[in-house]
């Protein structure tokens, strides 16, 4: 199992928590769960995602170059 953090950064470099989920088993198919809800509150603000820095997940990088073609991914 694994918990996902989501960490944003505003403009002013504050840091803050902004999602979280639980997934029983890492599949690229949970991944892409997640993230669609997670792009779907930036396109509530009409917002764009940067960024994306995350652990070195292969499954989870995949995902993030199909829900976030436009962001650049950092491990």
């Amino acid at each position: 199992s694994l918990i996902t953090l989501i960490v944003s950064v505003t403009y002013t470099r504050l840091t803050f928590s902004s999602a979280f989920s639980y997934l029983e088993i890492e599949h690229e198919n949970n991944f892409v769960l997640v993230l669609e809800r997670f792009k779907g509150l930036f396109h509530i603000f009409d917002l764009l995602l940067k960024v994306i820095v995350i652990e070195r997940n292969l499954a989870l990088m995949n995902v993030i170059k199909i829900v976030f073609p436009e962001s650049h991914n950092q491990l």
